[in-house]
């Protein structure tokens, strides 16, 4: 799961979009008993779709079938989530166990894929030394080398420290200005202090000593206790925001009063409750708790959809453990204005 990809899921809104979610064996290919799984899901799926035309029902259960397919020779995670509208698929490997179910609506179901990008958080390591800088990306599972024309950068014998101290400050800015992420920073403290700029990037942490030549899973072991770190102390920030919002008027609770402020733009941090799901009818423009999730006319979870419309005006949203926001209706925002 990555930003990019969470972001193009979703762009795009038509009716019907898909999304079947099901829990998959970390590290094997899909098993006969889960591949049973995603067709029952997928014919769940297609006995809700009775209402299209005969054409646009066998067009989107080929898809589906086709994409189950393709699966089969595919490693797995904890969790797969299969996208499918009339011009888009996708599938998607999660590394947490979800709530196996089928939503159809405008929009793809993707609170799941948020909370998984929030526990994964991509990451990137800067290996610094005084005549090499390495970057690698990463995740929970490996970490990887970025080799182009620009990384690594090995520093000339004719240039100076000034200017080298400036080629590298620069690179690193253009590469967090194109994909900002958490980083940590390895490298012996007197040659990273003498060759990066305190501020240059959003840093979680540090691995002492001289990484030239340290092997991509070592530098892996290494730095992601540290990004586990940062991630655990994510949640508690957001909830320390909301209490400093609260102080300020720039506070919501409830999602009856959240939807309709996601909807205008004015949520900065949306916070959220991991189990919490609602389906409703939005009437004129107001929430109606419906007890059918799979009636045409009800969205499976406005959870989902308020995440989506927070992410898509530039908000941040935070799943935290169930029972954190219990005083707050399961779900609260810090408020822009």
């Amino acid at each position: 799961m990555n930003r990019a990809l969470l972001a193009e899921l979703q762009r795009r809104r038509v009716y019907p979009s898909i999304t079947l979610l099901m829990n998959t064996s970390p590290g094997a290919m899909l098993s006969q008993a889960e591949m049973v799984t995603a067709r029952r899901l997928a014919e769940h799926a297609a006995r809700r779709l009775g209402g299209l035309s005969d054409d646009l029902r066998a067009t989107l259960a080929g898809k589906l079938s086709d994409l189950i397919a393709d699966q089969i020779t595919e490693r797995s995670s904890h969790a797969l989530a299969l996208c499918v509208s009339p011009d888009y698929v996708a599938a998607v490997r999660l590394g947490r166990t979800i709530e196996e179910r089928v939503v159809i609506d405008e929009t793809f179901a993707t609170r799941d894929l948020v909370a998984d990008l929030n526990r994964t958080a991509l990451y990137r390591v800067v290996a610094v030394s005084e005549r090499k800088v390495r970057l690698l990306v990463g995740d929970r599972a490996q970490l990887v080398e970025e080799r182009t024309e620009t990384w690594p950068m090995v520093r000339s014998e004719e240039q100076g420290e000034a200017f080298w101290t400036r080629d590298v400050t620069q690179s690193l800015r253009d590469e967090d200005n194109r994909n900002p992420l958490p980083t940590v920073i390895a490298g012996v403290v007197r040659t990273v202090r003498k060759t990066l700029v305190p501020e240059l990037c959003n840093t979680v942490g540090f691995v002492p000593g001289n990484h030239d030549r340290t092997s991509w899973a070592d530098l892996h072991d290494a730095a992601w206790p540290l990004v586990c770190d940062w991630l655990r102390a994510d949640g508690s920030r957001a909830i320390e925001a909301l209490a400093r919002a609260r102080s300020s008027a720039r506070f919501a609770g409830g999602i009856d009063e959240i939807w309709p402020l996601a909807n205008e733009g004015r949520v900065e941090t949306l916070v959220v409750e991991d189990g919490y799901a609602v389906a409703v009818r939005i009437v004129d423009g107001q929430i109606q708790r419906a007890d059918d999730r799979e009636a045409p006319d009800v969205i499976d979870d406005i959870i989902d959809e308020t995440i989506e419309a927070v992410l898509l005006r530039s908000g941040k949203a935070v799943i935290v453990a169930d029972g954190e926001l219990e005083t707050h209706g399961r779900i609260a925002a810090v408020l822009r204005y």
